[in-house]
């Protein structure tokens, strides 16, 4: 019988050694060799992460298409009690706050028609399709260098490897992309509105603001990612394991990906949800403040100076679950998606580029 194969692993170098069978009272969570004999400098080293990033990028792409409403609305409902300058103060211009999931939905398209639910798409499928290749091939490499054994890495491991993984993704790419869209989307329903599209906001937030400028709500970003994409992938293999009918044997459509990695990538998508929401809400807040071109002053001096406002104005209930319903909905389907489609994509990749 075979062993199931983490389809998150490095391929090894087919000049490695198979690594010896292990004993039957140890259940290994991966059972292909460490690249030993890949070095970061062989031909066969850059070749497999570029495929991990490849296929990472697609995955990211095609989620970012499928949930992109909902991660508009996920920001609506979190910056709903924040008026902007130009933005009529009139009961139908704030409804966002609470009225749900549906409602908003309705307000955005009231305000800005049904292309206002895809508002940032541009700079989401920069962004998701970057960190998602990102966060495969960084993950490897962070086994590689923590791991004694990256062919198996036990939960630990592979839990402090995606926190580094994440972080990572949300320093070189995520935190400034973040701001560009959230710019973009808090132009819902506003009167002349500043940020048209990301790359008039680029311009303006680095002409104004420097690249720091970008950089607003990194510590709320990177903490959020790197907790979220650590517990993810510590998670991912263990639950698909337990949904597959016979664990310890490999299935022949299960290097594919089938319904266990959509049910896997949903579980952990929604509990790292309900954990990081509260970060997630301080980040929207931070990223959505000192839009640049005259419209507003900064309103918060810092990420605790940022908590501390969210509280005192909207309560403990506006901090922990400001728009949890559709991040949870967006993310866990997102999730599902991503590792789905990356088991796909990386098994074409590694079928047609290797």
């Amino acid at each position: 019988p075979h062993r199931p194969i983490n389809l998150l692993s490095m391929p090894h170098s087919p000049s490695s050694a198979t690594p010896p069978p292990s004993s039957p009272s140890t259940t290994p969570t991966s059972t292909s060799s460490a690249p030993s004999t890949c070095s970061s400098s062989s031909p066969s080293w850059w070749s497999a992460l570029a495929r991990r990033w490849a296929a990472g990028a697609v995955a990211g792409a095609v989620e970012a298409v499928i949930t992109m409403p909902f991660e508009l609305t996920k920001t609506q409902q979190q910056l709903g009690s924040k008026i902007s300058p130009s933005l009529p103060k009139s009961p139908k211009a704030v409804p966002r706050a609470n009225i749900g999931v549906v409602g908003t939905m309705r307000y955005v398209v009231q305000q800005n028609g049904i292309g206002g639910l895809f508002y940032g798409l541009p700079i989401q499928l920069i962004q998701t399709a970057g960190k998602v290749g990102i966060r495969f091939s960084a993950f490897e490499q962070y086994k590689i260098a923590i791991c004694a054994d990256p062919g198996r890495a036990t939960r630990n491991e592979e839990f402090v490897a995606g926190c580094a993984a994440g972080a990572t993704e949300a320093a070189l790419w995520i935190t400034p992309c973040e701001r560009l869209k959230v710019l973009r989307q808090a132009q819902i329903g506003v009167n002349n509105p500043l940020h048209t599209s990301w790359t008039k906001s680029l311009a303006l937030i680095v002409e104004e603001q420097g690249i720091s400028g970008l950089y607003r709500g990194l510590a709320a970003t990177t903490l959020r990612n790197g907790l979220s994409i650590g517990i993810r992938f510590a998670l991912y293999s263990q639950i698909k394991e337990m949904l597959e009918p016979s664990p310890g044997e490999k299935r022949k459509r299960a290097s594919k990906g089938g319904w266990e990695s959509l049910v896997a990538g949903a579980a952990v998508g929604a509990f790292t949800t309900v954990l990081n929401n509260p970060i997630d809400v301080v980040k929207s807040r931070m990223q959505a403040d000192s839009q640049g071109g005259g419209k507003s002053a900064p309103e918060f001096r810092s990420t605790w100076h940022c908590i501390t406002a969210i509280k005192e104005r909207d309560g403990l209930y506006g901090l922990l679950f400001r728009g949890l319903s559709a991040r949870l909905v967006k993310i866990s389907t997102g999730q599902a998606v991503i590792f789905f489609i990356y088991e796909h994509a990386k098994a074409l990749t590694d079928q047609f580029l290797a």
